[in-house]
């Protein structure tokens, strides 16, 4: 073999060469271990909400065997605030946590009572018969703070829940067998936590190493795919985070809706108007296919400007010149994925949306808002 077809085939032989150096290295520093690392993993019941529950209630429990008393429950007070009853330290120790089967997590003191709603994947939250106190305190829990059913809700986000209870584990055990236990169950579910939110340091290395290089690496392709199902979330509670940086107004939407090939979710960033609630929405952001867990399917993520409205997907696709995706997207793009260097790939993407969104706005948005206009006036 000679001339283009010997330069390809070193090429090639060097790339694989590189590959090959790349997975040996994480397997030698304990990167890529094989299967779960968490009991509800084993279990398969990492997105089991009731199981999730049922981890709650023992780490809210201020007397539990975890040791680290009422820290977790402040931390979720202050998040939902109400600082005052989180520094009631009498209160806080005579709070007690119920699991109710096919409802909320239930917290009570003679002082207050807290209901948290919690949603690992279900697109909203289900309004929680009280039967309680008159004005209890009430959190809806999920992996980016999604807003609850109604306004009386908290949204409270996994991620923060999480960086409580990393702080709370930074505490000093005061010894015995019993608490050591409780402290690894406590860990065991940040584990969780991490898992569920794309800040596993072993799925994070595998979907690295299969968004770099691509589908030679089953194993990788799969912790991939279980990585990407938790963009949408990830990229709402950015989208939200940008929303008042870029203007008045604004705010972030998460709609799910049926493409022509399957289910999708759209997570994205308009003006208040445009995402009302009884007429055609629309806004920039991301798009999604929605993958449950273990499926095959690919999450197929990809950015542009998504619209209901008929007439106004029409004017905006003829304006820029670009193409439609079904019959929401008036324009779109996929969205790059390979991972960027020294961050997590969440975080890496769900950034990278934000500056797709953020472009498109300051560019874009007064001409979009023209042609919504026209749109709607004439739908």
């Amino acid at each position: 073999m000679t001339g283009v077809g010997a330069d390809t085939a070193a090429t090639g032989a060097a790339a694989w060469e590189r590959r090959t150096a790349e997975l040996a290295a994480l397997r030698a520093g304990g990167r890529w271990p094989h299967g779960p690392s968490t009991a509800l993993a084993v279990l398969g019941h990492g997105g089991l909400e009731a199981a999730h529950q049922r981890y709650l209630a023992f780490l809210l429990d201020p007397h539990g065997s975890h040791g680290l008393g009422s820290t977790l429950l402040a931390a979720l007070l202050r998040r939902a605030r109400r600082p005052d009853l989180a520094a009631d330290t009498a209160a806080l120790a005579e709070a007690g946590a119920t699991v109710r089967a096919g409802g909320p997590l239930l917290v009570s003191s003679p002082r207050f009572t807290l209901l948290v709603e919690l949603r690992i994947r279900a697109a909203e939250g289900r309004p929680a018969a009280l039967g309680c106190s008159a004005d209890p305190v009430l959190v809806h829990l999920t992996p980016s703070g999604r807003p609850g059913p109604s306004a009386a809700y908290h949204p409270v986000s996994l991620l923060q829940l999480s960086r409580d209870l990393a702080a709370a584990l930074q505490t000093p055990a005061r010894g015995g067998t019993h608490e050591e236990r409780g402290r690894a169950l406590a860990r065991d579910y940040l584990n969780v936590l991490e898992d569920l939110l794309g800040m596993s340091p072993v799925n994070d290395a595998a979907a690295r190493f299969w968004l770099t290089h691509g589908p030679e690496m089953a194993a990788a392709r799969q912790a991939a795919r279980e990585l990407l199902a938790g963009l949408p979330d990830r990229t709402h509670a950015a989208l939200a985070d940008l929303a008042p940086r870029l203007g008045d107004g604004l705010e972030a939407a998460w709609i799910e809706y049926q493409a022509f090939d399957g289910p999708e979710v759209a997570v994205v960033l308009g003006r208040r108007e445009w995402l009302a609630p009884g007429q055609p929405r629309c806004g920039f952001g991301l798009g999604q296919r929605r993958v449950e867990g273990g499926s095959d399917g690919e999450c197929a993520p990809f950015v542009g400007f998504y619209c209901e409205d008929d007439r106004m997907r029409d004017a905006v696709s003829a304006h820029f010149g670009r193409e439609q995706r079904g019959r929401h997207w008036a324009r779109w793009a996929p969205l790059p994925l390979r991972p960027e260097p020294r961050m997590p790939v969440l975080e890496g993407l769900a950034r990278r949306v934000a500056e797709s969104v953020t472009m498109g706005w300051r560019e874009d948005g007064e001409v979009m808002e023209r042609l919504r206009a026209g749109g709607t006036a004439g739908s």
